[in-house]
C-alpha cells in the first residue's frame, strides 16, 4: 500500500472505529484529500479498502458512506456472543486436543510479543491473534451451528478493530483472560472456561464503549 494512502486509511479508519462520523455520513474524496495533503487519488484507493473492511459501503448513486453500525447494533452483537460464546468456551474446554492447545498458546504467544515490542503495529498484532484465539475456541467447539451464527459477529470490523483504540493496558488485561482461558481448557474444565469467557466478553464491552466514549 502506498504510502499516501497508508495515511489516509489508517486515520479513516481510526475515525470510523470511534464513530467519529455518523452513520451513513458521504465521505467525499476530495475535502478528504485537502485536510490529509494528498492528491485524490490515494484517498480514493484507500476508501476502496475501507468498503472492502465492511466499514464503510458503496452506492453508485451516493458514493462512499459510513456503515451503518449504530450503537444498538454492537450492543445486540455483544449480547448475542456473551449468550453463544461462553458455552462454545465450554464445549473448546471438554473436547480439547493437543492441537487446539497449541494454536491458543501461539495466539497468547504472538499477541504477548506484539504487546511487549510496543511498536507501531502492535494494535494490529494483538488484533489477528485475538482473531485466531477466538476462531481456534469457536472451531474447537465442534458446533457448525455455533460457527455459523458466531463467525461473522467475532469479524465485525467496527468491533475487531476497536483495538485501534486501546491503551497497551487494555490489551495486556485482554492477553491475562486469554490465558485464563488457555488455562481452563488445558484442565479440561469446561465450567471455568464458559465463566472466564463470559467475564471477558463484559469486560470487552465495557472497554469498547468507554474507548469510542472517550
Amino acid at each position: 500500500m502506498a504510502t499516501g494512502t497508508r495515511k489516509a486509511y489508517e486515520e479513516l479508519k481510526h475515525r470510523l472505529v470511534a464513530g467519529h462520523y455518523q452513520p451513513g455520513t458521504q465521505l467525499k474524496e476530495e475535502p478528504l484529500a485537502e485536510e490529509f495533503g494528498i492528491s485524490r487519488t490515494p484517498v480514493r484507493a484507500a476508501l476502496r479498502r475501507l468498503v472492502e473492511d465492511g466499514l464503510a459501503t458503496s452506492d453508485g448513486g451516493r458514493g462512499i458512506q459510513v456503515a451503518a453500525w449504530t450503537e444498538w447494533d454492537i450492543a445486540e452483537v455483544f449480547q448475542l456472543r456473551l449468550l453463544l460464546e461462553p458455552y462454545a468456551a465450554q464445549l473448546a474446554a471438554e473436547r480439547c486436543t493437543p492441537e487446539v492447545l497449541q494454536r491458543l498458546e501461539d495466539s497468547n504467544a504472538r499477541m504477548g510479543a506484539a504487546i511487549a515490542a510496543n511498536k507501531s503495529n502492535m494494535a494490529s498484532l494483538v488484533q489477528d491473534a485475538n482473531r485466531d484465539f477466538h476462531h481456534t475456541l469457536l472451531q474447537a467447539s465442534g458446533s457448525h451451528r455455533l460457527m455459523n451464527m458466531l463467525g461473522t459477529m467475532i469479524d465485525m470490523p467496527v468491533i475487531t478493530g476497536s483495538f485501534q483504540l486501546y491503551a497497551r493496558s487494555d490489551m495486556e488485561q485482554s492477553l491475562h483472560h486469554h490465558q485464563d482461558l488457555t488455562l481452563a481448557v488445558s484442565a479440561r474444565d469446561g465450567e471455568l472456561a464458559k465463566q472466564v469467557m463470559q467475564l471477558h466478553l463484559q469486560i470487552s464491552h465495557r472497554r469498547f464503549v468507554r474507548s469510542r466514549r472517550s
